[in-house]
């Protein structure tokens, strides 16, 4: 009996996986598939990633994933589980249910053409094909008779298993900023160089901070909620903006005088400055803070949303690659606040 947490090593991406153990058996929710390299990786794809694995041992033990949330189309966060889908045996057979607000979804909920440039389209890598075929997402989903929920937007509540799932993102007008064809995100293994933040103090950001609004259409598309089962109430935020999630929380009646409880926070946007406002974790009581990410892009995390963590929480801030915390504090601030930095376990047990 309980609930089971499992932050995936993802690289730079999120892959979630939330258990529920109850007397009826064992329900699992997947949140986001991480980089294709998540699924796969290595010459000719021959060793497996953290999501194969997971996946694996849920085949192994007779389980499903009863619920798959594909939280927006960035590739570090679709792109394991499109190579999952692209494998026989895996996602067809396993998957029984799925969020993804897909552009059919979308045109069709605004009641405008639809964009077939848009649409996912999987590939066949079979040897006994000397073309590459395949098909589209949309398709292999019916054809499996994998349940397709509307459109996701802010403001609903569904009940999903033992789960209630409180939708704080996207926003209406959100969703209809993607009424247009989405740019291509080829996904390179090679890890880029960016500037970071981490040679600042945190007494530098402190007395200097000014939270800036992430400006990216498709983050702002990305799915976040409330989760609810039992006793236990933890947050899942994709990449989603942060003055969305903030206004959702105050319509559901929390403030600074009256926090949102949570047991866990997975925070949005890989510890992007953009995305973490003091407003925001000002809203929330939390004991964790969970950062997804190996620190090889776009100098993620940002050490201004550890420091805004650190001064507006009691909580602690968790990775889920070790390599990721040292970096983040000078070495006059490790006595003081190494002790709110660490590691997750592979299972956290709620």
């Amino acid at each position: 009996m309980g609930i089971v947490v499992r932050v995936l090593e993802a690289n730079h991406g999120d892959c979630i996986l939330v258990s529920h153990q109850g007397a009826s058996g064992t329900f699992n929710i997947l949140i986001d598939g991480g980089t294709s390299t998540t699924f796969k990786h290595g010459p000719r794809q021959r060793y497996d990633g953290a999501l194969c694995k997971v996946l694996d041992e849920l085949k192994n033990k007779g389980q499903h994933i009863d619920l798959a949330v594909l939280t927006h189309v960035d590739d570090d966060h679709i792109h394991g589980l499109i190579k999952a889908f692209e494998t026989p045996d895996y996602l067809s057979e396993l998957v029984k249910s799925i969020w993804f607000n897909s552009s059919r979804l979308i045109t069709q909920h605004f009641n405008a053409p639809e964009i077939p440039e848009n649409n996912i389209l999987l590939t066949d890598d079979s040897p006994q094909t000397s073309v590459q075929q395949g098909k589209e997402l949309e398709t292999m989903l019916d054809e499996i008779g994998c349940e397709r929920a509307p459109l996701i937007k802010a403001g609903q509540v569904h009940e999903v298993g033992p789960f209630k799932l409180t939708v704080l993102s996207p926003s209406h007008n959100q969703l209809e900023r993607l009424l247009h064809k989405w740019p291509s995100e080829d996904e390179s293994g090679a890890t880029a160089a960016h500037d970071n933040d981490y040679q600042l103090s945190l007494k530098e950001i402190w007395e200097a901070d000014k939270f800036e609004s992430d400006s990216s259409v498709y983050n702002g598309s990305s799915i976040a909620f409330l989760m609810e089962v039992d006793s236990t109430k933890m947050l899942f935020l994709g990449d989603a903006h942060d003055q969305v999630v903030v206004e959702s929380i105050k319509v559901l009646g929390f403030s600074k005088a009256n926090k949102l409880q949570i047991d866990l926070v997975k925070i949005s946007h890989h510890g992007s400055q953009y995305n973490t406002s003091s407003e925001f974790l000002s809203l929330l009581q939390s004991s964790r803070y969970v950062i997804s990410t190996n620190g090889s892009r776009h100098g993620l995390p940002n050490k201004r949303v550890i420091a805004r963590i650190i001064k507006e929480t009691n909580g602690q801030i968790c990775f889920n690659y070790s390599d990721v915390i040292k970096p983040l504090l000078l070495v006059h601030e490790v006595e003081d606040y190494a002790s709110r930095l660490e590691v997750l376990d592979k299972e956290i047990r709620l």
